[in-house]
Parts: structure tokens; sequence; C-alpha cells
């Protein structure tokens, strides 16, 4: 009798421990696990165009793990959902340390500033406009006496932070800082992607700056408690899948994907429009 009430007793103390973990030890801060059993939410375009909505956002996951497909998708939907005119419409200002990620939009009406290649004073030559055109929509704010900006988004898209940060200095760092702490009332926006989701490479005072947060596959759990303040990116599959985490929770979605077909089909467009226009 007396071994059965300790078998009881045992049972009671470990069993919620056992329940409270995955077999891969991962556990929500909240005690609340990810199911990764059930389906994600499928692919539909309001995911990016969500995104486009925030203020800012950050794409982190490691090598390999769908941050093009994301940043491609952002661009391509920015390009079909987003007014576009030249006085007062969506505008991208590109900084692309690999040259050729974003190369193709570097022609578009769109496209202010397209940074490419190793260059770490094109980067901050780019921020530097950012931020100058952030500062001048204030300045007509104040003039029109407007809380928020009334004209088109300027939405700036950093492909690899990791290269910026380390390379671009103290400069690059501030100027970051300055767009993801004052761009929202100017609609200035930015996309931020690294495959180095380290708390040395995206320091706290950025971090907390992005709202929204697209968290792809990381390297291990320390990597995930950097981008989403808890594990799990860790067990994602090496691609496809990812959570969008914003103020109003964290979802489990199948990244959208945009076909390289569609985008350049969508990009000669534009093309073909800019010469119509000369």
């Amino acid at each position: 009798m007396i071994r059965v009430i300790f078998i009881v007793i045992l049972l009671i103390i470990f069993i919620p421990r056992i329940l409270a973990n995955t077999p891969d030890g991962a556990k929500r801060k909240s005690g609340k696990l990810y199911d990764f059993t059930t389906p994600a939410n499928v692919y539909n375009y309001d995911m990016f165009t969500d995104v486009l909505n925030q203020p800012h956002c950050l794409i982190a996951g490691c090598q390999g793990s769908g941050k093009s497909v994301v940043i491609n998708g952002l661009i391509d939907t920015v390009l079909h959902r987003l007014p576009f005119d030249r006085a007062g419409g969506a505008q991208l200002v590109l900084i692309d340390p690999k040259r050729v990620e974003l190369a193709a939009y570097s022609k578009m009406p769109h496209t202010l500033t397209h940074a490419a290649g190793f260059n770490p004073s094109a980067w901050l030559d780019a921020l530097k406009q950012a931020v100058s055109i952030m500062d001048d929509r204030y300045t007509y704010m104040e003039k029109k006496g407007l809380k928020k900006y009334d004209k088109g988004d300027l939405y700036v898209v950093i492909d690899e932070w990791a290269n910026v940060f380390k390379n671009g200095g103290k400069d690059a760092y501030k100027m970051v800082l300055r767009l993801t702490s004052e761009g929202r009332a100017a609609r200035v926006h930015l996309i931020m992607a690294t495959q180095v989701p380290k708390a040395n490479i995206i320091p706290t005072e950025i971090r907390e700056n992005f709202d929204a947060r697209i968290c792809l596959r990381t390297a291990n759990a320390i990597q995930s408690r950097v981008i989403m303040e808890d594990n799990g990116c860790e067990l994602l599959p090496r691609y496809g899948q990812g959570f969008y985490v914003k103020p109003e929770g964290t979802v489990l979605y199948n990244i959208p994907y945009v076909k390289d077909d569609e985008i350049a089909k969508d990009i000669a467009w534009w093309n073909d429009q800019m010469e119509k226009n000369r």
C-alpha cells in the first residue's frame, strides 16, 4: 500500500513536467506549446499585405530558411497592392549586400536607391537618404498640422543586416535606430532580414522597435529566443514555414511563395509603364 501511494505521488509530481515539454524540449514561457501537428495557415497574400501595414518588420532565420522568398513576396505585394506615382506613391530604398538578391528591382520606378554589393559607403548613403526623407516628412507634417504623413509609404529593405551592422559601424546602427523609433508616423517602414539572429547583431534597442517579426528556422533555441523571445524556431522545417509575430499574437504560417516568373512579369509590366511615360 505504501508503495502504491509513493508511485501515485511521483506521478502527480512528474506528469505535469513531462506534459509541459515537447520531445525536443521546446516550451513556451507561458506554458503553452506550439502545436506542430496541426496545419499551418494556408498561403494567401493577406500575410504580406498585413506585414506591409506594420510599422517595421524583422525577418530572421538561418541560411536557406526562406528570407529571400519573404522579401520578394513583400516587394511584389508593394507592386500589386499599393498605389504608385512619382509624387506620393509607394517607394523603395534597397540595401543589397549580396548584390543579386534585389537587383531585379533596381530600375523600377518605385526604387529610389539600390545600394548593391559590398559597399559600406553606399549602404550608409542609402540609410542617410531614408533618414532625410523621414525628416522632410516630419517638417511637412509640422507645417500642415498633421500627426501622420498623408501620402505614400517608403519601404527601406535591408537584405542582410549582419553585413551592414558589422561593416557600417556606429553610423548604420544610429540611423537604423532612428528609422525604427521615429519612422512610424512618417510612414517610413524598415524591412530588415538577417541570417545571424544573435543578440549582438540585433541589439535590444533595435529589436524592441520591430512589432512585427517573421521568424524562420534557426540553428538553435537561443537564436529563436532572440527573434521571437521564445523557443520554437529551431523546430521548424528547413524551409517553408515560419512564425509571424505581431502584437495581436503569434501565428504559424506556410510562408507565401511568389514564383520567379510572376515577379518577372510584374517587373516587366512596370518597366513598360516607365517607357510609355517617358
